[in-house]
């Protein structure tokens, strides 16, 4: 489990804590547990969730973090790295998102951009949705290939500040 924790946050420290809380969280409520749960299943799902308001968290960080600059009249070194470093991961992302087969482009940005769900995707487009859940699962492999660790930091930064 701390491998999959760090893979999807790329900070060690961050990984170890959110493995812990599952653990802790999961004695917490064993004897709550219905009697046919799947342990694996549910310590999985349990990270998963932890990982995504670990980045949600980041997100939230990252936006009054943008505020700030907006309303700073002067801008320190760090917020220039901070600021060109975002970019950098922004061109790479909208990179990535142009090189996409132009069906599954299409989909993704309908789903991320404009966040439709599945089933607003696939009546706009005229597909089923199972279609869109495949092509949404092909572009976020491609994604994750060519941007790994920074993907779903990228991609959230990016919707949240409308830069891409």
């Amino acid at each position: 489990m701390l491998n999959i924790a760090y893979k999807k946050t790329g900070n060690a420290e961050a990984a170890e804590e959110l493995v812990q809380d599952v653990f802790v969280s999961f004695y917490k409520q064993l004897s709550s547990l219905r009697e046919d749960t799947i342990i694996e299943n549910y310590l999985f799902i349990s990270l998963k969730n932890r990982i995504f308001n670990y980045h949600r968290q980041l997100i939230a960080q990252l936006r009054k973090d943008h505020a700030l600059m907006k309303d700073t009249p002067f801008q320190t070194k760090e917020m220039n790295r901070q600021m060109t470093e975002f970019k950098e991961l922004q061109t790479r992302l909208t990179e990535r998102i142009r090189e996409l087969p132009p069906q599954c482009r299409a989909v993704f940005l309908l789903s991320r951009e404009d966040q439709l769900s599945n089933k607003e995707v696939a009546e706009r487009l005229n597909i089923s949705v199972n279609t869109v859940e495949q092509h949404m699962r092909k572009a976020l492999r491609i994604l994750r290939a060519g941007l790994g660790n920074d993907m779903a930091l990228c991609i959230a930064c990016c919707l949240l500040f409308h830069l891409y």
